[in-house]
């Protein structure tokens, strides 16, 4: 009877084993990568994605990259990853998204999104610029960035939003740069650290708005220093390049004083626009006009796929380096791609060449919600 107990005992453990074997093997067989897999994965995590359901999305991307590294898809997921933190915002991830685009355009430098990655990193920047009077350092990221876009996606058409970009962040600059040789000048009578401030602002920012204060603090903060030659040079082209300034009458005294000859206009544009008071104390909470689209690459703000991404699948796509899975993570080394020395030091705005580029290109369709959602500003102070 032992006997018996004991052999039903093992054909049981037996059968238990096997059961269990089976079952792990069934769980193992759904993970495997299957053809066409990738393919649902990645419509799955985009609908999660346009839905708002970020850590969801995300985590099937991750699939789609380490599961099938030859997957066509592979490129897209690692943007969407991207994608995904720059629509969910906020500082943190925010950094992520700056990180996940230059992991795309590393791995991937002849894709055909590129510029519209690079672009992305620059706004991702300008979305964590505060005010004028404030830390400056997200700025001058978002500037070299822009910089760098325009100099290698000079034939791309972003161009002239890059170059918009550029100009705003630009004026974001200079207003930082002229609040503090104002305070150098009115407060502590540093002329010295005020001249090197405004220099800077005359030569790297000439479609600064407020480039007429600008060069005549300059000239005043010379003759302080009794440096009467480089302060007429900065009082003549005030008198000259902007006739209609409220300085300009100032600066013409000055230059009487000194005895030299006062130049004449060499146009008649209206006077620099300055806001109100109201506009003021917009600028300081930091409403700096900064026209920053919300789209990601790939998804709209508004959820809906672009339609450029989808051409950009049929197109072929280099890979260099690892193509190692993007993980969630937070990016503490976010340093911006380095300028071309070569790049130019400021750029005009885009409004001030839309005329010429559309004498040579049909005009575009533009998308109405998106024109509606541009944020005008206090007076249009940077238009």
């Amino acid at each position: 009877m032992h006997r018996r107990m004991t052999g039903i005992c093992f054909v049981a453990l037996v059968i238990a084993f096997a059961g269990c074997g089976g079952a792990k093997n069934k769980v193992g067989n759904e993970n495997e990568a299957k053809p066409g897999r990738d393919k649902e994965l990645y419509a799955d995590a985009m609908k999660k994605l346009r839905k708002g359901r970020y850590d969801e999305s995300r985590l099937l991307f991750n699939v789609v990259i380490t599961s099938y590294p030859d997957s066509e898809y592979l490129p897209l997921a690692k943007l969407a990853i991207a994608d995904s933190f720059y629509r969910e915002g906020g500082a943190t991830a925010l950094e992520q998204a700056i990180g996940g685009y230059k992991d795309f355009a590393q791995y991937f430098p002849t894709h055909p999104l590129n510029c519209s990655v690079k672009l992305k990193i620059a706004q991702a920047y300008m979305r964590q610029i505060p005010a004028f009077n404030r830390d400056a350092s997200k700025a001058r990221q978002a500037e070299l960035q822009l910089k760098a876009t325009l100099q290698t996606c000079q034939n791309s058409e972003l161009k002239p939003e890059i170059e918009e970009n550029l100009a705003q962040v630009q004026q974001v600059l200079g207003l930082h740069e002229l609040d503090i040789a104002r305070f150098y000048i009115n407060t502590r009578q540093a002329y010295k650290a005020a001249e090197g401030r405004l220099s800077d602002i005359v030569k790297n920012y000439p479609y600064f708005t407020y480039r007429d204060e600008a060069l005549f603090l300059l000239g005043v903060s010379r003759i302080e220093q009794e440096q009467s030659e480089e302060a007429t040079a900065a009082f003549k082209e005030l008198v000259r390049d902007i006739p209609n300034s409220e300085h300009t009458p100032k600066a013409k005294e000055y230059l009487e004083k000194l005895g030299k000859p006062i130049p004449e206009p060499a146009n008649n544009n209206e006077a620099p626009l300055r806001p109100g008071m109201m506009g003021r104390v917009g600028l300081i909470l930091g409403r700096n006009d900064l026209t920053i689209s919300k789209d990601g690459v790939l998804v709209s703000e508004e959820g809906e796929t672009k339609n450029d991404a989808s051409d950009a699948m049929q197109k072929p796509v280099e890979a260099t380096g690892s193509t190692g899975s993007v993980r969630a993570r937070v990016i503490q080394d976010a340093t911006p791609a380095t300028a071309d020395p070569a790049a130019p030091k400021s750029v005009k705005p885009a409004a001030a060449k839309q005329e010429g580029a559309n004498a040579s290109q049909p005009a575009k369709k533009k998308d109405d919600k998106k024109d509606n959602k541009k944020k005008k500003g206090f007076l249009g102070l940077f238009r």
